[in-house]
């Protein structure tokens, strides 16, 4: 079990270096990218978790799976999410972020938080604009949120919204 881990890990920098050394995040469909894997991200949980999250692209189509390995390098679960997602580990969920965009231009966001615990989906929350960076505190997850001219009627708006553990909404404030 120690050789697979060691090798799941090296797999993970050596796919981690070949994304970097691509000047970006990872070739995608958009540039050209048909089929294979698109990379893999690790993030290290406070007691020791490590969640792997590597993205296939078949077909145009994207998934990432998302692989929890215990400290004493067992599997404790897997799950699959549908896109390319980059997840932020906020108290006990990894939150993830795709978004959508009409033919009007309005563009939603849906934040998704699975249980660092199973791997199960605990909550999604949708919200207008275009979530450009998450940030993780004590309660919760802050969101950074762009909302395009097209969606707000004529300016472009930021704002923070502060999303609870639980997935509610706990705050939102305009920024400059």
């Amino acid at each position: 079990m120690k050789k697979a881990l060691i090798a799941t890990l090296a797999f993970t920098m050596l796919a981690s270096l070949a994304a970097a050394n691509e000047g970006h995040g990872g070739a995608g469909p958009a540039a050209g990218f048909d089929g294979g894997h698109d990379g893999a991200d690790a993030i290290v949980g406070s007691d020791g978790t490590l969640y792997l999250q590597s993205t296939t692209v078949a077909s145009s189509v994207a998934t990432t799976k998302v692989t929890a390995i215990s400290p004493s390098g067992a599997i404790a679960w897997t799950a699959t999410i549908n896109g390319r997602e980059h997840l932020v580990l906020s108290g006990t969920n990894l939150i993830s972020v795709s978004e959508t965009k009409a033919t009007d231009g309005t563009i939603t966001s849906t934040l998704s938080a699975i249980s660092a615990t199973t791997g199960a989906t605990t909550w999604t929350r949708t919200l207008t604009g275009a979530v450009e960076e998450l940030k993780p505190f004590s309660g919760g997850t802050y969101a950074l949120v762009v909302t395009p001219a097209t969606t707000s009627g004529g300016t472009t708006t930021r704002s923070v919204v502060g999303i609870g553990n639980d997935g509610s909404v706990l705050f939102t404030t305009a920024i400059s």
